[in-house]
């Protein structure tokens, strides 16, 4: 695509044609489409013209070729939890509600609150329970949690994120979004916590505390889900000689 646009701009392929921030218009998905296409009809000619060799048919067996940057391996599972099984982490709440503010057939339900010093506690893990939290902590004591949370333009507020019982963790997050030549936006954002479970013969809660701080004329902040990933401490769930080959 940056071929396409800078070095030799196509009609059809241009930013203003293809390109909408995060979000690819129909264009750019069939553009998307076209490239992935382009890809597997090349390798068809490729391999009609040039037949695939009996040394080239072992080479499946190989491992593959550790990241490229050091440690970089995907996590062994990832859970995201949202809706109901978001919902029901709640232990405790205090000026949140749970409302949806879609509609039926597009919901977006989530936590809200308005009102500084609004406190949810959500238990992402208890002792002796064999739960997303406590797989994340089987070969490290700290586990890596994305936070779903809303950003807008407009009224958002900021909340603390701490975390109690044999828990540790600590975040800031500013619903409140400034985006380049006035553009108004609306989205989802996910904030990288790190969770770090000292003593697992405690729970492992999750704290959010609206602020009285704000970027913004208001104080709303709302989250609608969590991402759990089983450890951060990667190279010990994958080192090179346990990959399994094709």
């Amino acid at each position: 695509m940056f071929l396409l646009n800078l070095h030799n701009p196509t009609p059809g392929f241009l930013w203003n044609e293809t390109y909408s921030n995060r979000h690819p218009m129909d264009t750019g998905h069939k553009a998307m489409a076209d490239l992935v296409i382009h890809l597997i009809q090349e390798v068809a000619v490729g391999l009609y013209t040039w037949p695939i060799s009996e040394e080239e048919v072992s080479w499946r067996k190989m491992p593959l070729p550790p990241p490229m940057h050091e440690g970089n391996y995907e996590p062994t599972s990832a859970t995201c939890l949202v809706v109901e099984a978001f919902a029901n982490l709640s232990i405790f709440s205090e000026g949140w509600q749970w409302i949806n503010e879609g509609t039926d057939t597009k919901p977006k339900w989530g936590f809200v609150s308005t009102i500084p010093g609004s406190e949810l506690i959500l238990r992402l893990g208890r002792p002796g329970v064999n739960g997303l939290a406590a797989a994340a902590v089987v070969k490290n004591a700290t586990f890596p949690l994305l936070m779903h949370y809303l950003g807008s333009y407009t009224s958002m507020g900021q909340a603390d994120v701490d975390c109690l019982g044999g828990c540790y963790c600590q975040a800031r997050l500013d619903g409140w979004m400034s985006l380049p030549n006035g553009v108004k936006a609306t989205v989802t954002r996910m904030a990288l916590i790190d969770v770090t479970w000292k003593n697992q013969s405690l729970p492992c809660d999750l704290r959010l505390t609206v602020l009285n701080e704000t970027s913004s004329d208001g104080h709303k902040f709302k989250v609608s889900g969590v991402v759990f990933a089983s450890t951060n401490s990667l190279t010990s769930s994958h080192p090179v000689s346990t990959w399994t080959d094709f």
